[in-house]
Formats: structure tokens, C-alpha cells, sequence
């Protein structure tokens, strides 16, 4: 997966991986190949190289990073929240676990748990009632041909938005579960049939 090696570039090193790289190193290996070996970006290798002959350790100083806003009990509130209510904003969590923390926080602690903010899947309810008024729509229309539907116009082709916010709901979901949870999908009436 392209996608979780990318992320990998851009984790910590562990310490297993910052002695392997030093003893790569040590050994004549190139940057490319230890980087290969490793899976970790050339940039990574060479960082920690240069930590080690400048300081003699490759160790990570302790406090590096930003300091952590949240508990772990607020965290798995945050988590709760999306998995009960999918259609959960990010601004109602925040104000609801009253933690001054920016969106994107959220965010990454769904991510971590592998939920993702998508479009909902929209499926229309399609009753006997609704089967029976389009089968003669269709039927009248069968033998139409490209100018007879280039004179029509369908509204729900195209999305406008003229603000910042376009007001679409979107639900928190895993991978695969688009038509699986009852959550993700919106049902909706379709419009009246010309």
C-alpha cells in the first residue's frame, strides 16, 4: 500500500532502526541502500548518521515534541463520540470534551484508529410504488435520441457553492464500510418524476 508506506517515512525511528542504520553505516553501506533497507527516506538516515558522529548517541533527546493536549480518557471520548453518532462535526466533539484543541487534532486521533471523514452513501428508496412510475417514464423516453436529451437538463448534475461552508453532511467511517453500517448511509425521497 502506497499509502501506509508514506506514513512510515514520516514516523519516529525506532531504537532498533537508529542502531541498524549507525551499524549500516559504519559498515561502508550508501545512504540509498540503507534507506532501502530500512524503508525510511534518505533524509532519515542521513539525520541520524550525522547525530551520531557529532554527538556519539543516536538516541532522541526526551520531551522532543509538542507536549500531548489531551488525556488518554479524552482521546477515547473522542473516538466514542464518532463511532456512536457518525454524523458528528468536529467542532461538537471539541465542544463536548471542552479541550482547547484545533480540528485537525481530532482528526488525527480518528485517523488513528483508522476512521476517516467521507461523503455518505446515498441510496434511494426505491418502493414498488417508485418501480411502477419509473418504468413508464423510461419506457416513453426509450426511443429518444442525443438531440432529444441534449435539450434536457438534470439538477442534480452539478454542486455550486458560493460560500466557504456547502452545508454536505459527512459521517466518520473505516475503509469498507460504505454500504455495511447503517450510519454512513442517507436515505432520502427522490424527487417528483416529470
Amino acid at each position: 500500500m502506497p499509502g501506509k508506506r508514506a506514513r512510515r517515512h514520516f514516523s519516529q525511528l525506532s531504537e532498533f532502526e537508529r542502531g541498524l542504520i549507525i551499524w549500516m553505516k559504519t559498515a561502508g553501506w550508501s545512504t540509498l541502500r540503507v534507506a532501502g533497507q530500512v524503508d525510511r527516506s534518505g533524509c532519515a538516515v542521513r539525520n541520524c548518521r550525522e547525530k551520531w558522529t557529532r554527538g556519539g548517541t543516536y538516541a532522541r533527546k526526551t520531551g522532543s515534541g509538542a507536549t500531548r493536549k489531551t488525556t488518554r480518557r479524552e482521546d477515547r471520548r473522542i473516538v466514542r463520540q464518532a463511532l456512536v453518532d457518525a454524523t458528528v462535526t468536529r467542532s461538537t466533539i471539541r465542544a463536548d470534551v471542552g479541550v482547547a484543541i484545533v480540528p485537525q487534532t481530532i482528526s488525527r486521533h480518528l485517523a488513528e484508529v483508522n476512521l476517516k471523514s467521507k461523503r455518505p452513501f446515498r441510496a434511494l428508496p426505491l418502493t414498488p410504488e417508485h418501480r411502477q412510475l419509473r418504468l413508464p417514464w423510461c419506457q416513453s423516453r426509450s426511443m429518444w435520441n442525443i438531440t432529444d436529451w441534449q435539450k434536457v437538463g438534470f439538477s442534480d448534475e452539478s454542486r455550486f457553492v458560493l460560500g466557504t461552508d456547502d452545508n454536505r453532511v459527512r459521517v466518520w467511517r473505516r475503509p469498507g464500510e460504505r454500504y455495511n453500517s447503517p450510519h454512513t448511509v442517507l436515505r432520502h425521497t427522490p424527487a417528483q418524476l416529470v
